[in-house]
């Protein structure tokens, strides 16, 4: 029995999160409380991802989603959710900051496999992706928007754009003033006449 390949662009995102992940244990040395929490959560990150990319390329995708459905079921007790002891900076592109170009290298390559068309039918095929990749977008400084991708041909409905109406005032030219016929105020030529101004003799 023949088993397929694996596909590139997953395995080359399997090598970027375990990268990032030696990456943060090697520069901390595991030291800090922070950089092992980091360590334990790309760690999970990467091992969901791989997991997931397994069953979406096995067709059996579908069976995560029931399971999800099922276990947010469950979670009407507060004492059966998981809360993390201790949360992560949520600060977009905290990880840069932090490891500089250690980590800057990873975004770019992160950015690039997340427009690649497979990952793209991933991101599709259930947000339980985007969801498990969007802390790693955002510590590496990686645009989210990359994890809701549009499906191929549908269309996206967006507002006509309407000029801005401008306001343009026209100089309408003067007609030549013909001066030996300058108009007078109302009632002062008819008082001219009955003096006897302007008569022909």
């Amino acid at each position: 029995m023949s088993h397929s390949a694996p596909n590139s662009t997953f395995l080359n995102l399997s090598v970027v999160l375990r990268g990032l992940r030696g990456a943060v244990g090697g520069w901390g040395l595991l030291g800090s409380g922070l950089i092992l929490l980091l360590h334990q959560r790309l760690g999970g990150i990467c091992g969901k991802m791989e997991r997931l990319a397994q069953r979406f390329e096995a067709g059996r995708l579908w069976r995560v989603a029931a399971r999800a459905a099922g276990a947010k079921g469950m979670e009407t007790d507060g004492r059966l959710r998981a809360v993390p002891a201790r949360a992560l900076p949520r600060r977009f592109g905290w990880l840069v900051r932090l490891m500089a170009y250690r980590a800057a290298g990873y975004g770019c390559q992160l950015q690039v496999i997340l427009a690649q068309p497979e990952m793209v039918e991933l991101l599709l095929a259930t947000p339980q992706a985007a969801r498990i990749l969007r802390p790693v977008c955002r510590m590496l400084a990686v645009d989210t928007s990359l994890l809701r991708p549009r499906a191929a041909g549908t269309t996206e409905v967006v507002a006509a754009e309407v000029a801005p109406v401008v306001k343009v005032r026209v100089r309408v030219p003067r007609a030549p003033v013909d001066w030996g016929r300058i108009p007078l105020p109302r009632g002062v030529l008819s008082a001219a006449r009955r003096q006897g101004f302007g008569k022909v003799r």
